[in-house]
């Protein structure tokens, strides 16, 4: 009679590394059925013999045992395809390469982005900008079924098409386009930092030109402010928007800075707002004297409320948590359309009409310039130079000649 022998049955190979079954001829506690494979160990640059069991039947036949085994080896490709270090039992940080679809290197990047703020290489704002891109790309890829696409495939003619239909759904403007454009390029040029691709296909897609364009710079007209404040402070469904565009006249704060403003930011005993560092877009601290009727409003709207909360979170009630950083935009592009405000008429031109108005009255301009806390007074006249250039020049009262 045939001595039976130990078998060794080749299952599957992945990656150079080949998985075999290992079946026993006498078979009991000690002696059990085992998958194995060698490992290259990359902290000490040797092979280790790695062996499971798990959902092996100790007693079963060697065609159960080979499908078994079949089963056991695909997990443990699983694991290793994610970073498995089998002899540490821990995860490896993989990196991304040329084979990586476009979704993973997204992940791969955000990761890396939010390295770079833990250790103060970058601010919050611009990670959370990051996010709100790649939430808005994720949504575009998911509707084109690309989330799988490799990014040496995509070209100037996908960028255009990604920027110009979220521009279009979200109503960006042609600042907000360029700043997520220029924001996707940074992603591209991670990218190709990373050997990925060889070049960034942001590169040739369309950029809006600005330079001609005063669209944005629209001053209020006296009665245009007049219906509008009038509109907002009747209608209790857009309560938080009419606080905050006060805030954004009288004050000058952005929109942006608006949305980080916490209960915590405001000190109704002294009757002031202070924003940190980490809350304005030049990362100085500010602080801001109330008016007699924004201390009130404010007042009137938290009171009682924690003091971590954000006052402007949606739905007219502080929240824990942040609004969207466009959600004043959204808000008023909301109103404009319910009352048939004109579309010229930007929520941001409220801070450069109260410059303009401000600079009639006989304000100076450094004096306005310091309020909008621009480091140039000729950025700030830039933003009321459409009113400029219509205003009828007067002529020189010297009687001299």
């Amino acid at each position: 009679m045939k001595e039976k022998k130990s078998q060794t049955i080749l299952l599957t190979s992945w990656e150079g590394i080949d998985f075999n079954l290992y079946i026993p001829v006498i078979r009991d506690k000690d002696n059990k059925p085992f998958v194995y494979f060698n490992f290259l160990n990359p902290e000490t640059n040797k092979n280790k013999k790695i062996v499971k069991s798990a959902k092996l039947d100790r007693n079963g036949d060697t065609k159960t045992l080979k499908k078994q085994g079949k089963e056991l080896a695909e997990d443990l490709i699983e694991l290793l395809s994610n970073g498995w270090n089998p002899v540490t039992g821990t995860f490896n940080d993989l990196s991304i390469t040329p084979l990586s679809p476009i979704s993973e290197c997204m992940e791969y990047w955000i990761k890396t982005r939010e390295e770079s703020v833990a250790n103060n290489a970058m601010g919050e704002k611009a990670l959370k900008s990051n996010k709100y891109l790649m939430e808005y790309f994720t949504t575009w890829l998911k509707a084109k079924n690309f989330l799988f696409r490799k990014p040496s495939s995509f070209t100037y003619l996908d960028i255009d098409n990604f920027l110009q239909s979220t521009a279009k759904e979200r109503g960006w403007g042609k600042v907000s386009y360029n700043c997520y454009r220029t924001d996707l390029n940074t992603f591209f040029k991670f990218l190709v930092t990373k050997k990925v691709i060889p070049e960034s296909p942001v590169a040739n897609s369309e950029k809006k030109s600005t330079k001609n364009d005063s669209s944005r710079f629209v001053i209020f007209e006296e009665s245009e402010l007049k219906n509008v404040v009038g509109l907002l402070e009747k209608d209790a469904a857009y309560r938080e928007l009419y606080i905050a565009s006060k805030i954004l006249f009288y004050l000058n704060i952005r929109p942006i800075e608006i949305t980080r403003i916490q209960v915590y930011n405001i000190d109704f005993e002294k009757k002031l707002l202070t924003l940190e560092p980490t809350k304005t877009k030049n990362g100085n601290e500010a602080k801001w004297e109330l008016t007699d009727e924004l201390f009130n409003l404010l007042d009137d709207y938290i009171r009682d409320t924690p003091k971590d909360y954000f006052v402007f979170a949606n739905h007219n009630t502080p929240k824990p948590e942040q609004a969207h950083q466009d959600f004043l935009g959204q808000r008023w592009r909301a109103f404009r359309k319910q009352y048939d405000i004109p579309s010229h008429l930007k929520l941001y031109a409220l801070k450069h009409s109260a410059d303009w108005y401000d600079l009639e009255s006989g304000v100076g301009i450094q004096t306005i310039s310091e309020r909008n806390r621009h480091a140039n007074p000729n950025v700030t006249i830039a933003y009321v130079k459409e009113r400029l250039n219509k205003k009828i020049i007067k002529p020189s009262e010297n009687k001299r000649f």
